[in-house]
């Protein structure tokens, strides 16, 4: 049925030319139309299977919640300087921005700027957001306005919290709350440093000291004040892929622009759509560049290979068809590509090209025997034909193969590829012998005559007739190579780092390891729903209990219990009573020593503190104690703390922290209470009305919450409610602490996502789906060729040399030092639908010619078969220069794979020959 239907084409190619071309370009217009409609997704929860409940809570999880998709703004300087950019560009950004691409239109992209704590919010009901415990023990500090109660209040507030109770730097919590009291006491003693020194200090100044010690910052600054955020909740989502690229490119222009006003500022793209932004357009542009890299290296090699320049342009032709025409088709089955699926065009231009290296080295070869036109194209198709609808069903089938994983990433790939295979086949047996007719009739009327020559590799036939002599030293020799290659391929390890296969260098990526190093944040945070504010409060509280999470954030931070209100309530009013009646007294001179007492008090609360620091290992207080009252290492490296503690002690010549700095100033220049009266007069009538204002006893309802607030932890209906949990370590740096974390996560709830879970789930489903799938593939393969050969000896024959070079290329991987990853990894089912083609092309031929045909058959098919793999390997090694990393580590993989299939091909075959023929 086979030759009657090669027949059938090469008589339309040689008789019926202009019709078939006809017919092919109606064909390629209208898949050309239906691949245009293709779209790419960012999304890695796409990979997963359909139905897995963590794709579609993170799907709902993007719809419902605004807050889930952000662009994160990074500025780093001096503290003053980040500070006045971050109130210039966040009312710029909720303006109507400029569309890229576009000199009119402008568009409101972004609905809200999240900088600052909700000040005016606290201001009326902070008192209730604090612990009952943290109320008892630093109840004393709202007590009296004036400055020398005030800092003996500190002191006493400061001991009882931290001192007397065991577990007060036990959390992350805990931690984060004892660095802003320090930073609050810092920033109200350097307000007051500036008074005492006579400076020109507004009251406004004196003003804010006051908020910071009673609130803290309001920016969400970085511990060492050199980095703050911005979180620009846009007015779309991670799924508006034409928003997600247009928004993120108005935002950083308006960014940049404001930076021109602010030199010595840094500020740079993060999150969530800045990156799914960078991994869409990067991984894109990565596939055009070397798309064309792979058509014009393949182009060149065509034409050394053949020594003419026409066939190998009219094969690059038949390709950019065959693509066309495979896209039309995916569009049909798969009209929404993710970041894997998306580069099954670079595996067709590795693939599709060998149909028609084939074809030509076929017709070619027998135009060179004499053969007249349509004699040729005949014989060159029948004897090539065969070999090549094998290897596209036989390849094909192979990737269909892959369709039965659960994971996205792998079925989907499969599908496109396999569906696209099949259509690059058809259009080369249809169009390429066309081609090759129009080529010689051309000639013909310019009425060159071209002689005769063999364009074979004849160092193949002869390599390949030495191999077959000495079969047993080959088989041998073969079989010890495999097995030292599997001693290899059992070591090979798994790269987790997902940042290892991402763009390296970009702002999207890199800011991610400095909100790491500044703010002890990841951005990789896992997500919960809860279908009502007590569910949100109870998972909250559960995900605190796990040694893995770092922090949790959700509405009950601005929403706590009736309980927990009921309990802080006595407190709240013994406060505002307290303060009620007290009245400011000025300092007097004799009252100064006992300020000064109380100073140094403070300073050796801090230093004690210090030292439960380094004991405990809670570096950020130790390095915020050190630079009040003592030196800091310049490189910082908390995990010799206790040693550099001793060192500091032993030094003569100690610098001083602040806080030492001003004690010691005090004592030696301090004697007059009137400068420190006048800083009393700006700071206690501000700092008491503060402090009744947040000693409000009302009740907080949901109702009374600001919506900046709401939105940020609710849907728009106030039905479901985000609890973010922000793990404790980097995720990517150790595998085992990933997967504590995810497990720590299904404990609390089996829908939890967000990336980690995602991705942890796609590292095992993509790994037991390949594993599967190429057990499937396997046997699919196995049972088509013994139909095909009609012998199962010529069947296992033909696939030997492609499970030998399976357990090469993993052992070469490990030898050049690669690693497995959750991108190249997909390799290893791949390569066994890639590298089929080569034994089943030598066998093919073998077959049809005949025994002791070894010379002829790996001179001729062997030179198709090289050449084939040598244009594989450039369209897949061009993937190196891709500049998404991940396609560069599937490319490597995929090139020393098909590498490997052919030195198995043509090393073991001869010699299984010479046992077969002997």
């Amino acid at each position: 049925m086979r030759e009657k239907l090669l027949v059938r084409l090469a008589h339309g190619a040689v008789y019926r030319t202009r019709w078939m071309i006809i017919g092919v370009v109606i064909l390629t217009i209208l898949f050309g139309a239906l691949g245009s409609r293709i779209e790419i997704t960012p999304k890695w929860s796409d990979m997963l299977p359909r139905g897995d409940k963590r794709t579609v809570e993170f799907d709902r999880i993007l719809e419902e919640f605004i807050s889930a998709s952000s662009i994160v703004i990074v500025v780093q300087g001096e503290e003053e300087r980040i500070k006045a950019f971050a109130d210039s560009l966040a009312p710029r950004l909720l303006e109507p921005l400029a569309v890229p691409g576009s000199e009119s239109e402008k568009r409101l992209f972004v609905r809200r700027v999240d900088y600052k704590q909700e000040v005016d919010f606290i201001k009326e009901r902070g008192f209730m957001l604090m612990k009952a415990s943290e109320l008892a023990n630093m109840k004393d500090l709202f007590e009296d306005a004036s400055l020398a109660p005030l800092l003996t209040h500190i002191n006493n507030s400061f001991e009882r919290e931290y001192f007397e109770t065991e577990e007060s730097l036990s959390t992350r919590e805990k931690e984060d709350g004892a660095f802003m009291f320090l930073d609050g006491i810092e920033s109200w003693l350097r307000v007051m440093e500036r008074y005492l020194r006579g400076e020109k200090v507004s009251p406004e100044e004196s003003h804010r000291a006051a908020d910071n010690l009673l609130m803290g910052d309001p920016f969400f600054i970085s511990y060492d004040r050199k980095a703050l955020i911005l979180n620009a909740i846009p007015n779309f989502n991670l799924m508006d892929i034409d928003l997600m690229v247009k928004g993120t490119d108005a935002v950083q222009a308006v960014m940049d622009e404001t930076l021109k006003g602010f030199p010595g500022v840094r500020a740079g793209l993060t999150g969530t759509i800045p990156l799914g932004r960078d991994e869409m357009v990067y991984s894109m542009q990565g596939l055009e560049y070397t798309s064309l890299l792979a058509l014009l290296s393949i182009g060149v090699l065509l034409m050394l290979s053949f020594r003419m320049w026409v066939a190998p342009l009219l094969a690059l032709v038949n390709l950019v068809v065959g693509l066309i025409w495979a896209m039309g088709v995916v569009a049909l089955f798969v009209p929404v590509l993710n970041i894997m699926t998306a580069m099954f065009v670079v595996v067709l231009l590795g693939l599709g090209i060998d149909f028609s290296i084939h074809i030509i080295a076929g017709c070619t070869e027998m135009m060179a025997l004499g053969h007249p036109l349509d004699k040729a194209i005949r014989e060159g198709l029948l004897k090539t034909g065969k070999g090549v609808m094998t290897g596209a069903v036989t390849t094909a089938c192979a990737f269909l193969a892959l369709m039965i994983g659960q994971s996205r990433a792998l079925s989907e790939m499969g599908l496109v590829t396999g569906v696209g295979l099949l259509a690059v086949c058809v259009s080369s047996l249809t169009l390429l012998p066309s081609l090759l007719v129009i080529r010689e009739r051309i000639k013909q009327k310019r009425q060159r005559r071209v002689e005769p020559r063999d364009i074979s590799f004849v160092f193949l036939g002869r390599m390949s007739t030495v191999l077959k002599r000495n079969y047993p030293f080959t088989i041998a020799g073969a079989t010890v190579v495999t097995i030292l290659l599997v001693w290899s391929a059992i070591k090979i390890t798994f790269d987790h780092n997902y940042m290892n296969i991402e763009v390296e260098g970009i702002p999207s990526i890199t800011l991610q390891d400095t909100v790491l190093e500044k703010f002890d944040l990841s951005m990789d945070f896992a997500y919960l729903v809860a279908e009502g504010v007590e569910e949100s409060r109870t998972l909250a509280e559960e995900a605190k209990n796990y040694a893995s999470v770092a922090m949790v954030e959700d509405i009950s931070l601005y929403l706590p219990s009736i309980e927990d209100q009921t309990a802080r309530r006595p407190h709240i009013d013994d406060i505002h009573r307290r303060m009620n009646d007290s009245r400011i007294i000025d300092l007097r001179r004799k009252e100064m020593a006992a300020f000064q007492k109380e100073l140094g008090r403070l300073r050796d609360n801090i230093v004690e503190l210090q030292d439960m620091s380094i004991l405990g290992g809670h570096d950020k207080v130790y390095l915020k104690t050190g630079r009040m009252v003592g030196v800091i290492p310049e490189e910082e490296d908390v995990s010799l703390m206790a040693l550099q503690r001793t060192l500091a002690r032993e030094k003569a010549d100690i610098t001083e922290g602040s806080l030492s700095q001003f004690v010691d100033y005090f004592a030696a220049n301090v004697s007059d209470p009137e400068r420190l009266n006048a800083f009393q007069d700006d700071f206690g009538g501000y700092f008491k009305k503060s402090v009744l204002g947040m000693a409000n006893r009302e009740a907080i309802s949901l109702e009374m919450l600001p919506p900046s607030i709401v939105d940020r932890y609710a849907n728009d209906d106030r039905t479901l409610f985000l609890v973010t949990v922000l793990p404790g370590d980097n995720i990517w740096q150790d595998a085992r602490f990933l997967e504590r974390f995810t497990d720590d996560l299904d404990k609390i709830s089996e829908r939890a996502t967000g990336f980690p879970p995602v991705f942890r789930a796609l590292i095992e489903i993509i790994g037991r789906d390949g594993r599967n799938a190429a057990m499937l593939t396997l046997i699919v393969v196995f049972l088509l060729l013994w139909i095909d050969f009609r012998h199962p000896g010529h069947a296992l024959m033909a696939m030997i040399p492609l499970g030998a070079g399976m357990i090469w290329m993993v052992g070469v991987m490990q030898l050049v030092g690669d690693q497995l990853d959750v991108m190249n990894v997909m390799a290893i089912p791949m390569i066994l639908g890639i590298g089929i083609d080569d034994g089943v092309h030598i066998v093919h031929r073998w077959k049809r010619e005949g025994v002791n045909s070894e010379r002829t058959v790996f001179a001729s098919t062997g030179k198709a078969i090289l050449l084939t793999s040598l244009t594989t390997m450039l369209a897949f090694g061009s993937l190196v220069f891709s500049i998404w990393r991940g396609y560069g580590s599937l490319g490597i993989a995929l090139l020393i794979g098909v590498g490997t299939c052919f030195l198995t091909t043509v090393i073991i075959l001869p010699g299984i020959l010479g046992w077969i023929e002997k």
